[in-house]
């Protein structure tokens, strides 16, 4: 399980603030994708951001002139992202398996990383749908960590291991969850993080406590997590480090 499974009692929640920020960075062509396909439908009615966090969607949704409705279970980030749109969008503090609004309340959903850290996928999306009008759009988008592949020098050997999320393969089975949930898939789109450096991969996953949680969950043994970690960073070394995972976005409406 990871820190953003409960922010609020995380012991560094400044930390995961900063966190959020760099992935706001790095993942801002995806962003503008998911804003984009809610503006293009021209909604007459607010759109959810379930797992609204620091509120950096919520800010770029506000910005295309939509009307962005946050909700996220921790308190920490609700005041980040009150500060962020300077109090001018509706946040509401809540857990995704129970959402305080009415059946056909948007017009529109976006859910970005944060199913692979609740406690049940499927009942988050069957609650959000719940909350959407019929035709609303539903954008999903997460990592598939059960595809992280690593390469070494027999060839690449997937690592899923490494993830510390709740469900680090959701990413790959978003498709069944949302057509289970009510809704058509219109689209899929992939994005494949690349990764060179052993150290850019350490800041996404922790490599050393998430080797640790593997061991003690008997998920890979001691030898050979050991043995992994000093094949990567001799590769590191030499300039041979090669990551990647694919990350997953389903562009979908409420039937």
């Amino acid at each position: 399980m990871s820190a953003f499974s409960w922010v609020d009692g995380a012991p560094d929640p400044d930390l995961l603030l900063s966190y959020l920020d760099q992935t706001a960075r790095a993942g801002s062509r995806m962003k503008h994708y998911v804003m984009a396909a809610h503006a293009l439908r021209r909604p007459d009615g607010p759109i959810l951001d379930l797992g609204c966090g620091a509120g950096h969607d919520l800010a770029l949704l506000a910005s295309a002139g939509l009307e962005p409705v946050g909700v996220d279970p921790s308190a920490t980030l609700l005041r980040t992202a009150a500060q962020r749109t300077a109090a001018s969008v509706l946040l509401v503090q809540a857990t995704g398996e129970m959402l305080p609004f009415r059946e056909g309340s948007f017009a529109g959903c976006r859910i970005e990383r944060v199913l692979l850290h609740v406690l049940d996928p499927r009942g988050v999306l069957t609650e959000a749908v719940r909350c959407l009008d019929t035709g609303a759009l539903l954008t999903v988008y997460e990592p598939d960590f059960d595809s992280l592949i690593v390469r070494n020098n027999r060839g690449e050997d997937p690592v899923p291991w490494l993830a510390r999320a709740r469900h680090p393969g959701v990413g790959g089975v978003l498709w069944n969850l949302i057509e289970d949930a009510g809704c058509d898939v219109l689209d899929r789109v992939e994005e494949l993080s690349v990764w060179r450096s052993l150290a850019v991969l350490d800041r996404v996953v922790g490599i050393d406590a998430s080797v640790v949680r593997a061991i003690d969950a008997g998920r890979v043994g001691q030898e050979e997590a050991d043995r992994w970690v000093a094949e990567q960073r001799t590769r590191e070394a030499n300039g041979e480090f090669y990551a990647t995972m694919p990350k997953v976005l389903i562009v979908a409406r409420k039937l």
